[in-house]
C-alpha cells in the first residue's frame, strides 16, 4: 500500500486542485462581470439601427428616387427619339439626294433650252431677210428661258444650302449614336439597377427592426446562458475544496495523525484504499462537469461573438456597397448623374444641328415648290411658243427649216424639263411629310433638358445628405459593435484555459486512482466497518450536491458492500435538499 510517506506527490497534488480552484472562481466570476457590460453596451446598438433605419425608409429619399426613376426613363426615351431622328434625316438625305439630281438635270435642261433659244435668234434674222419676222418669237423664248433658268438656279442654291446643313446633322446624329447610343442604355440600366438597390434596401430597412429585434433576442439569450452557465463554477469550485478535505484526511490517515490516529496499519490501509478511489471518482466528475460546462460556455460566447458580427454585417450589407464606404451606393448614383449630364450636353448640341435643318427645311421646301409650280407654267409656254413658231417657219418653206428643226428640239428639251419637274413634286412633298418627325410636340428641347438637369441636381443633393446622416451613424454604430465585440472577445479569452484546468483535474483523478489499483480491501467485516464510520463522519457532511452523494454510495457500495456489515449513510438531511439540488446543479 502507498502511504503520504511513499506518495510525496500528494501534498503536490492538494496544492495544485487548490490552485486550480481559486482559478475556477475567478475566472468565472470574470467572464460574468464582462458579460454583463457587454449587455450594456448592446443597447447602444439597438438605438443606432433604429436611427439607420428611419434615415433610409423617409420620405425624402423615397421622392428622389422616384425623379431619378423617371430620368431613367428620360434617356431611353432620348435613345428612341435619336433612333427616329436619325431615320428621318436618313429619309430626307435619300430625297434630298434625289431632289439634287432632279434639279441637275433640270439645270443641264434649261441650259440646252437657253442655247436653242440663242440659236432660234441667229436663225430667226436670216428668216427675217426673207420678208418674215421671227423676232418677237425668239425674244420671248429667251425671257421665258432666262426667268425659269435663274428661278431653277436659286431654288438649287437653296436646296445645296439644305443638303449640306442635313449632312451636317446627320453626321453628328450618327456620330452622337455611335459614340453616346448605347452609353444612354447603359447609362439607364445602370441608374434603374442601383436605383433598384436603393428600394431594396427602403424595403430591408423597414424589415431591419424586426431583424434587429431577433438578433437582440438571441444575443440577450446567449448572453444570459453563458452567465448562467458561468455560475456552475461556484458548484465546481465547491467540488474540488470537498475533495482537498478528502485528501487532507487521506494525509493525516497515512501519517497516523488527526482523524486517523487511532487506527491500526489494515484499518489505515483500507481507509487509504478507499478514500484515493473515492476522490478519484469524485475529481473525475468534477473534471467532466468543467469540461462540459465549458464546451456549453465556449458555445455560447462563440453564438454571442457570432450572432453580433451578424448583425453588425447585415447593418453593413444594407447600409455599405463593396466599396466598405457609407452610402457608397449612393455615390455611384453620383457617378451615374455626372455621366448623365455630360451626356444630356453632348445629346443636346447635336440637336441644336437638326433644328437648323428643321428651320431651313420649310423654307427651302416652300421655295422649291414654289419654283416646280411655276416651271410647269413657263414650259407650257416654251413649248406653245416653239409649237407656232415651227408651223409658221414650216409654211416658208426651205428657208424656214431650220426654224422647224430648232422648235422641235426646243419641244423635246421642254418635255425632259416636265419630266424631271413632275418627279421634284412628290420628292418635295415626301421630304415635307418625313421632316413632320423633327417637330413632333414629344420631341425634347432644350427647355426640358434644363428641367433634367436641374432636377438631378436636387436628387443627388437629398440623397448626399441622407448618405452624410447615413456614414454619421454608421460610424458611431461601428464604434459601439467593436466596443461590444471586444467585451465578449475579453470574456471568451478569460475562459481560454477552462480545458486546461478540466485536464489538470482529470489527470489529478487518474494519479489517485492509479495510486491505490493494486491494494487490496482487507476481508474484514470489523475493519470495514471502521472505516466506513470514519468515512460518514469525516466526508459524507461536506457533500452539497446531489452528485457528490451518489458517486459516494456507489464507489463505497462496491468497496465497501453491505454484506461486510456495514450500513448505508443516513442522507435524510440531504433528502430534504434533493430538489433544490436538482434544480440548481
Amino acid at each position: 500500500m502507498v502511504t503520504l510517506a511513499d506518495d510525496p506527490s500528494l501534498s503536490r497534488l492538494i496544492l495544485a486542485l487548490e490552485g486550480t480552484a481559486r482559478e475556477i472562481d475567478v475566472t468565472f466570476a470574470r467572464a460574468g462581470s464582462q458579460l454583463g457590460e457587454g449587455l450594456g453596451l448592446f443597447e447602444g446598438l439597438k438605438e443606432r439601427l433604429s436611427t439607420l433605419s428611419t434615415e433610409l425608409s423617409g420620405d425624402g429619399i423615397a421622392q428622389a428616387g422616384a425623379t431619378l426613376s423617371g430620368l431613367a426613363g428620360e434617356l431611353r426615351a432620348i435613345k428612341e427619339g435619336l433612333q427616329c431622328e436619325t431615320g428621318v434625316l436618313q429619309d430626307l438625305a435619300v430625297h434630298s439626294k434625289d431632289a439634287s439630281q432632279a434639279l441637275d438635270r433640270l439645270l443641264e435642261h434649261m441650259r440646252l433650252i437657253t442655247i436653242l433659244a440663242r440659236s432660234a435668234r441667229i436663225e430667226a434674222v436670216s428668216v427675217q431677210a426673207a420678208g418674215r419676222d421671227f423676232g418677237d418669237f425668239t425674244s420671248e423664248i429667251v425671257t421665258l428661258t432666262t426667268q425659269a433658268q435663274r428661278t431653277i438656279q436659286n431654288c438649287a442654291r437653296d436646296h445645296d444650302h439644305l443638303s449640306a446643313l442635313l449632312g451636317s446633322a446627320l453626321a453628328a446624329q450618327r456620330d452622337f449614336e455611335e459614340r453616346y447610343g448605347e452609353a444612354l442604355t447603359a447609362l439607364a440600366d445602370d441608374l434603374e439597377r442601383t436605383l433598384a438597390e436603393v428600394a431594396q434596401r427602403q424595403q430591408r430597412s423597414v424589415a431591419l427592426t424586426s431583424d434587429a429585434a431577433q438578433h437582440s433576442g438571441k444575443i440577450a439569450m446567449a448572453a444570459g446562458g453563458a452567465i448562467i452557465s458561468l455560475q456552475s463554477g461556484d458548484s465546481i469550485r465547491q467540488q474540488l475544496e470537498h475533495a482537498i478535505k478528502a485528501l487532507r484526511l487521506l494525509a493525516a490517515i497515512s501519517a497516523g495523525t488527526g482523524a486517523g490516529a487511532d487506527l491500526d496499519a489494515r484499518e489505515r490501509t483500507a481507509a487509504n484504499l478507499v478514500l484515493r478511489q473515492l476522490e478519484a471518482a469524485q475529481l473525475d466528475e468534477s473534471a467532466q462537469t468543467l469540461s462540459q460546462d465549458a464546451e456549453s460556455i465556449e458555445a455560447a460566447l462563440a453564438l454571442l461573438e457570432g450572432d453580433t458580427a451578424g448583425l453588425l454585417d447585415l447593418v453593413r450589407s444594407l447600409y455599405q456597397a463593396d466599396g466598405g464606404h457609407s452610402g457608397s451606393f449612393l455615390a455611384d448614383l453620383e457617378t451615374n448623374l455626372a455621366e448623365a449630364a455630360d451626356l444630356l450636353a453632348k445629346c443636346d448640341r447635336a440637336r441644336a444641328g437638326v433644328d437648323r435643318v428643321t428651320a431651313t427645311l420649310t423654307t427651302v421646301l416652300q421655295t422649291c415648290q414654289e419654283t416646280v409650280a411655276a416651271l410647269a407654267g413657263t414650259v407650257s409656254s416654251i413649248v406653245l411658243i416653239g409649237m407656232n413658231a415651227g408651223l409658221r417657219a414650216a409654211r416658208i418653206g426651205t428657208e424656214g427649216r431650220s426654224l422647224v428643226v430648232i422648235a422641235q428640239e426646243l419641244k423635246f428639251a421642254a418635255d425632259q424639263v416636265a419630266g424631271d419637274a413632275a418627279l421634284l413634286t412628290p420628292t418635295f412633298a415626301s421630304m415635307q411629310q418625313a421632316s413632320a418627325g423633327l417637330t413632333s410636340p414629344g420631341r425634347l428641347d432644350a427647355t426640358h433638358f434644363t428641367a433634367l438637369n436641374e432636377a438631378m441636381g436636387d436628387s443627388l443633393s437629398a440623397m448626399r445628405q441622407t448618405g452624410d446622416r447615413l456614414g454619421a451613424t454608421l460610424a458611431q454604430l461601428t464604434r459601439e459593435g467593436g466596443g461590444f465585440g471586444a467585451v465578449v472577445a475579453a470574456a471568451r479569452l478569460s475562459f481560454s484555459n477552462a480545458g486546461a484546468m478540466s485536464d489538470l483535474i482529470a489527470s489529478s483523478a487518474v494519479e489517485l486512482a492509479r495510486s491505490g489499483a493494486e491494494a487490496r480491501m482487507p476481508e474484514d467485516a470489523g475493519v470495514a466497518e471502521r472505516v466506513r464510520g470514519l468515512i460518514e463522519q469525516h466526508v459524507w457532511p461536506s457533500y452539497t450536491m446531489v452528485g457528490e452523494r451518489k458517486i459516494h454510495q456507489s464507489v463505497m457500495g462496491l468497496l465497501l458492500p453491505a454484506q461486510t456489515g456495514g450500513a448505508e449513510p443516513s442522507i435524510v438531511v440531504a433528502q430534504a435538499e434533493d430538489s433544490v439540488d436538482d434544480f440548481l446543479f
